[in-house]
């Protein structure tokens, strides 16, 4: 081998070398033969040391007044003992209550307030934050993103159907927090919730209705549920068929029972009273003077068949039109409700008085099929070929029409007495029966406790 051989040689081993060199070297210049920087981080598993994990920080808000601290966790309770929750319905409206699908719509603000004290707060940052004048314990509102670094309650409102927040540029809610370790969360909502109505007494019903809100997961060993405020009905805008009232729930319906134990709940009951005005007037009214207009058939004679009959079965088809319409437009019920008895025991009373006129007719009927019978001085003159007096005949049967007449005038007048008399009894234990007597479900406390307050 010469020298330019060599030469050769020497150039292509140097070339092979710098090529596999290149190779092998990472985007950061540093060769893959360099051994890298691990770091154990306590779980068994070597991380490189490019990508460090960030260590937990400490998040703050209005400057370093308020501070959740580095080792805060927001998956568990704020206390070991049991967490107090406050929960609060502001309701401005109650837009639809639905009889069909037995449910309740609110427009209302859902407040909740807790207590976390694993918050580090800087006394004398708030004195410094809380402006001149205001109270010590004054709530302080927070950026509401702030909410994502608390512990939050598993709030559950029992039959719910439907939760819905309302926004207008953005999402209407808020966040306070003031110096006592306290946090206030509210929200716009629009809520819609089951409520087991029953409308055997409609339309004069009363429907008790409780809205509860209770933890989903914790029973009251760990938490409790305790009312903010109770909403004021005055305040509340409405324009439906019922009047309202709102109380709080009584000591056994603050607790339900699930299949892991008793749980907390709060919330308010709500009462609707049925505005009864409209139906007065729409039905009862008008069936009611139906019936006294079918009692003045008693007043007609009942020879006079056209205007007689024409009366009563016109009346009698106006009340049957009301009931079908009645039935067509109310809620659904068990049995009877208690506008269609009073309807179909009109339709009855106007029935009877068909009833009775028919009586009329058939009593008619069969005197004018008998034959005439004279005076037993007028049989023996017939049966001795001789004819009697015309005008003793005449008399003699006019006689008995008019002692006809008054029997069924009679009748007619002592129906026309008994009539009013049985509809005002019925009317007498019909209203005091519906507006007066026991109601089941009236209120939680007292099952048996009577209706005085009927509005209408």
């Amino acid at each position: 081998m010469n020298s330019g051989q060599l030469l050769i040689l020497i150039g292509l081993t140097t070339l092979t070398a710098s090529e596999h060199h290149r190779t092998h070297t990472t985007f950061s210049g540093r060769s893959s033969r360099e051994p890298r920087a691990v770091r154990d981080d306590g779980s068994g598993d070597t991380l490189d040391a490019c990508c460090p994990v960030t260590p937990p920080r400490k998040v703050c808000a209005k400057g370093d007044a308020i501070c959740i601290p580095a080792n805060y966790s927001k998956f568990d309770l704020p206390n070991e003992t049991r967490t107090v929750v406050n929960v609060g319905i502001d309701i401005k409206d109650i837009p639809k209550i639905d009889d069909q699908e037995y449910s309740i719509t609110l427009n209302a603000f859902f407040v909740v307030r807790w207590t976390d004290e694993r918050m580090i707060i800087d006394q004398e940052k708030m004195d410094q934050i809380l402006k001149r004048g205001e109270s010590a314990d004054s709530w302080i509102p927070v950026d509401v993103s702030f909410i994502k670094e608390f512990w939050l309650p598993d709030a559950e409102i029992l039959n719910l159907k439907e939760f819905k927040t309302l926004d207008v540029l953005s999402k209407l809610e808020g966040l306070w927090l003031n110096r006592n370790f306290e946090i206030m969360y509210a929200v716009a909502t629009r809520i819609t919730f089951i409520c087991p109505m029953t409308f055997n007494s409609f339309p004069l019903d009363i429907q008790v209705c409780r809205f509860q809100v209770g933890s989903f997961n914790y029973d009251v060993t760990k938490m409790i549920f305790k009312d903010e405020f109770i909403a004021d009905e005055k305040q509340i805008r409405s324009v439906l068929d019922y009047f309202i009232d709102i109380n709080k729930l009584s000591e056994k319906d603050q607790t339900y029972f699930a299949l892991t134990g008793n749980y907390s709940v709060a919330g308010f009951e709500l009462t609707l009273r049925r505005k009864v005005s409209h139906y007065i007037i729409t039905y009862y009214l008008p069936s009611g003077m139906f019936v006294i207009v079918s009692w003045i058939s008693f007043l007609v004679p009942p020879d006079i068949v056209p205007g007689r009959m024409t009366l009563l079965v016109t009346v009698f088809l106006v009340l049957v039109n009301i009931f079908n319409t009645i039935t067509t437009n109310i809620p659904k019920a068990e049995g009877l409700t208690a506008i269609e008895a009073w309807v179909i025991v009109c339709v009855l009373f106007v029935f009877g008085a068909l009833i009775e006129y028919a009586g009329l007719l058939l009593k008619m009927k069969l005197a004018a099929t008998r034959p005439c019978k004279g005076t037993s001085r007028e049989n023996s003159l017939l049966l001795n070929g001789k004819m009697p007096d015309e005008k003793k005949w005449l008399r003699g049967i006019s006689r008995r029409k008019q002692r006809e007449d008054i029997s069924h005038a009679r009748l007619d007048i002592l129906f026309l007495l008994l009539f009013p008399l049985f509809f005002l009894i019925f009317n007498l234990i019909y209203w005091l029966g519906f507006l007066y007597g026991p109601c089941s479900h009236c209120t939680s406390d007292d099952e048996t406790k009577p209706i005085y307050n009927v509005e209408y």
